[in-house]
């Protein structure tokens, strides 16, 4: 059986998608969890995961701490904090940046409704 993450790894690789993607309008900041380093912007986003722009290239398979800034998009919550591990991250087109995949982890149901209420009121559907 395949776990969760074969899963997801199986599915970015490929061009089957398990999960509507959507490139948001607004491109939020995400930062690390312990500092106010900026990681990067998010591209692409899902309950299971997402996708950041970065000026860095990011180490993959490490397991970070995100906060994403909302930006006032949403009322009574400033930011979301969650657990994500970089799967994969390769030069962008534009060689001055890095795009990176992350597997969210232990989403809490509050965090996952905000992601899909914020999907729905401010992304567009995706490739």
């Amino acid at each position: 059986m395949e776990s969760q993450s074969e899963s997801l790894n199986n599915t970015m690789a490929g061009d089957r998608r398990h999960f509507d993607r959507r490139h948001l309008i607004y491109y939020l900041r995400v930062f690390d969890g312990s500092s106010s380093r900026i990681i990067g912007h998010v591209v692409e986003i899902t309950t299971r995961g997402l996708m950041l722009v970065s000026e860095e290239p990011l180490s993959v398979h490490e397991d970070y701490r995100l906060r994403m800034k909302l930006g006032g998009l949403m009322p009574k919550m400033e930011e979301l904090t969650f657990r994500a591990t970089c799967k994969w991250c390769r030069e962008d087109e534009n060689p001055d940046f890095f795009i990176a995949g992350f597997l969210l982890h232990d989403l809490s149901q509050q965090a996952a409704d905000r992601i899909k209420k914020l999907v729905g009121e401010f992304g567009f559907s995706g490739i």
